[in-house]
């Protein structure tokens, strides 16, 4: 029926028939209490879906190359054509903007206070910046060639389910670090309101002392959670312009604050002619011992890298975090050393934390601009080390039911309240110590995956297969027992050491020595014993000719995306079935 002659039949059923004319009542009253009332019945059921499991529940999409329904969703698949966005600028201001932090500039005190001078410590954190920075882009360049996180990764070189163990680990990590960094940001929030209301110095606490945070800490520490919060929850691949913005503000306060302390100390730096207070043996194992305080501190970030670089536009937009990750770090480390120095003159004390002389500055203003550029920075560090990887991994962990923004969400509230960071700060040496020696585990894992992929595997991978619980990736029990021997033998290595950082009064002879190359020995020994292994067991069914990125008919549903078998790809895939067919035919 015409679209005229339809409308002219609703007008004439509309109309009285005694006074040949529409009813004002139907027409504008009855008609649009039923429009509304059906309106607000369909918000009613879209509000009350969220209580039932089912309006939780994501949708695997189509294109998805997950073997079930729920194993995956858009934020675990590969990444889309249309999302790759991320320039080599863009990883600039990433290193810029995580450089420029607190933790970089306390780095080379960290380092002189084993009793090197401050060239020692110079070159010690250089030599470990170029190696950290090469492990990371070795690392990152798989996220940008193949567009998966790390979570999908892992599962190449630990098995499908091994790669769990993985993932939970550097949750578990990431979780108490995003809390820990919240903190910090905290200590540059209660500067700014101390420079808006000297007052608040003198806020009265209101909190028992076995809290571990007085009032005016935890309210400080309550408005940047407040402010970190709605950033945290911005999708990654957005996230390129908080690292501009982040990036600038902290060079510029941190050439600010050098620029004053220079100036106010009128050139004079103490550190400069200090020297090396240790020789021999034990001047070696310090320059260890730097060496491995430089890189420990990164290896999170070298893990995650592939979160970040999978929204790379391609494979070598990567590649020039090999130059900038030694140069950034280097040159906020020296900052740190001349603001360090510089402050000794001025305060006749060694500050090596610049908050401190930050709330020190006879500025108001100055103290507010240098406190917000570094409690902006951190934040940014937050996001990048821990807040994206968590996310990443809560979305690996139930993909049915939690994405990137759900997994934020979650981090947020479980990273930034149950964690009890205050604790962690406040008694909790132990535990630090602990956290900060947890690379023993994170630094094999690093190096199998970076030996399995690159000397092993030569950089080819079946990517359809890695989303697949049947697929070749399975191995035994979904567990690659090359993976599992190795870091049954590498991870004990660094535990004695570990004990004795934790418990100094425990002696354990020469692994106190040893531990102080914990990174340099749980990362090359698990890359001799992986490929040692490896190479008498090589794992051949794996192996695929040519990297293979998708498949003709990606089913949801489907288990046969490719059949098992060594140096299988899609093509080949084609051919038997086309000799098969022939087969049927024939016969």
């Amino acid at each position: 029926m015409p679209l005229s002659l339809r409308t002219s039949n609703m007008v004439e059923s509309m109309k009285d028939p005694e006074t040949n004319s529409i009813s004002v009542q139907e027409f504008s009253g009855e008609r649009r209490e039923d429009e509304w009332s059906g309106r607000g019945w369909r918000r009613w059921k879209e509000w009350m879906r969220w209580f039932s499991k089912e309006g939780w529940k994501l949708r695997t999409d189509s294109a998805s190359f997950a073997t079930r329904e729920g194993w995956s969703n858009s934020d675990v698949d590969v990444v889309p054509p249309e999302q790759r966005r991320w320039r080599e600028l863009n990883y600039l201001f990433l290193w810029l903007s995580d450089g420029a932090n607190v933790g970089t500039m306390q780095q080379a005190g960290s380092i002189i206070s084993l009793g090197l001078s401050w060239r020692e410590a110079a070159v010690a954190i250089a030599i470990g910046n170029i190696i950290i920075a090469v492990t990371t882009t070795l690392n990152g360049i798989i996220g940008a060639k193949h567009h998966i996180p790390f979570s999908i990764i892992s599962r190449a070189s630990m098995g499908f389910y091994f790669s769990y163990f993985a993932v939970l680990s550097r949750l578990a990590l990431g979780l108490i670090y995003f809390g820990i960094n919240t903190y910090i940001g905290a200590s540059c929030t209660l500067i700014m309101l101390e420079s808006i209301w000297p007052s608040f110095k003198h806020f009265p606490n209101r909190l028992p002392t076995n809290a571990g945070v007085t009032s005016n800490k935890m309210t400080a520490y309550f408005l940047f959670w407040c402010l970190q919060f709605p950033l945290v929850l911005i999708h990654p691949r957005k996230m390129r312009w908080l690292f501009l913005i982040k990036s600038l503000f902290a060079i510029t306060a941190s050439f600010a604050l050098l620029g004053w302390c220079i100036h106010t100390a009128e050139g004079s730096a103490p550190i400069f002619s200090q020297d090396t207070t240790v020789k021999g043996s034990e001047r070696s194992w310090a320059w260890v011992a730097g060496m491995n305080i430089a890189i420990s501190g990164k290896t999170t970030l070298a893990i995650n890298m592939p979160d970040l670089t999978r929204y790379a536009r391609k494979p070598s937009d990567s590649y020039w975090q090999l130059l900038f990750i030694p140069l950034i770090y280097f040159s906020f480390s020296f900052i740190g050393i001349l603001i360090a120095s510089s402050a000794q003159t001025i305060y006749h004390q060694l500050y090596w934390d610049p908050t401190s002389i930050i709330s020190l500055l006879p500025s108001r203003s100055g103290s507010f601009f240098c406190a917000f550029a570094f409690g902006l920075a951190t934040l940014g560090t937050n996001i990048s080390t821990n807040s994206i990887a968590t996310s990443n991994d809560l979305a690996f962990l139930w993909p049915g039911y939690v994405n990137l923004r759900r997994g934020a969400f979650v981090t947020s509230l479980v990273g930034g309240w149950l964690t009890f960071p205050w604790k962690i700060q406040q008694s909790a040496k132990a535990l630090t110590t602990f956290l900060s020696g947890y690379i023993v585990v994170l630094a094999p894992i690093l190096g199998i995956m970076i030996t399995d992929y690159w000397i092993v595997r030569k950089g080819k991978l079946h990517i359809p297969m890695l989303y697949s619980n049947q697929g070749i990736y399975r191995y035994t029990y979904g567990i690659n027992f090359r993976a599992l021997v190795t870091l049954s033998i590498v991870v004990p290595v660094n535990i004695p050491g570990l004990v004795n950082a934790i418990r100094p009064e425990v002696k354990v002879g020469i692994y106190d020595d040893l531990y102080k190359a914990s990174w340099f020995l749980s990362f090359f020994i698990a890359i001799f014993i992986y490929l040692f292994i490896s190479r008498i067991f090589p794992p051949t069914s794996t192996f695929v000719s040519e990297t293979v990125e998708e498949v003709d008919e990606p089913s949801v549903h489907s288990t046969d995306i490719c059949p098992v078998l060594p140096a299988c790809t899609s093509n080949e895939k084609d051919e038997e079935d086309m000799k098969r067919d022939d087969m049927l035919n024939t016969d």
